[in-house]
């Protein structure tokens, strides 16, 4: 059909029609990720990058488990090249319908200034899940959930 003539018109003038092919396919990332998160970055007590993440579960279901995938920047705000160890890091701890937690993790490399930090992954108590746990980095850059991380000088 798309792109043909018409056969069934008598007279002269050629009728032509395109069709559109709409995906109706979902994606896991959806939605709402079914929190709120903020984040901020500053020096441990050892003096190494520390950020803490405030989490606020916005659902009426408990939260068990969420994915993070950190990006370290330096000072200009580029990926460190070759940083691959923390990349991707979790909470198991859970988090109530409409509670909020804190999570503080540290770098052990000093050169770490700011972060892009994504949710990839929310699991809920009863067993449905936002994201996917097992999603590439391209993935999770293109579909997670940002989360802004004011950084350190």
């Amino acid at each position: 059909m798309g792109g043909d003539t018409n056969s069934a018109n008598l007279s002269d003038e050629t009728v032509s029609s395109t069709e559109k092919v709409v995906s109706t396919k979902s994606s896991v990332f959806d939605g709402d990720c079914g929190m709120v998160a903020s984040a901020e970055m500053g020096p441990s007590s050892i003096g190494y990058p520390e950020w803490t993440i405030s989490i606020t579960n916005t659902t009426e279901q408990e939260i068990s488990a969420v994915l993070f995938y950190a990006v370290p920047c330096g000072v200009y705000g580029d990926e460190i090249a070759g940083w691959t160890s923390q990349n991707k890091l979790y909470t198991d701890t859970a988090i109530g319908a409409g509670k909020s937690d804190s999570i503080r993790y540290q770098f052990m490399k000093d050169n770490v200034k700011t972060l892009k930090l994504y949710v990839y992954s929310v699991y809920f108590a009863d067993g449905t899940v936002w994201g996917d746990q097992d999603a590439t980095k391209p993935t999770i850059l293109n579909n997670g959930a940002a989360i802004e991380v004011p950084g350190q000088s």
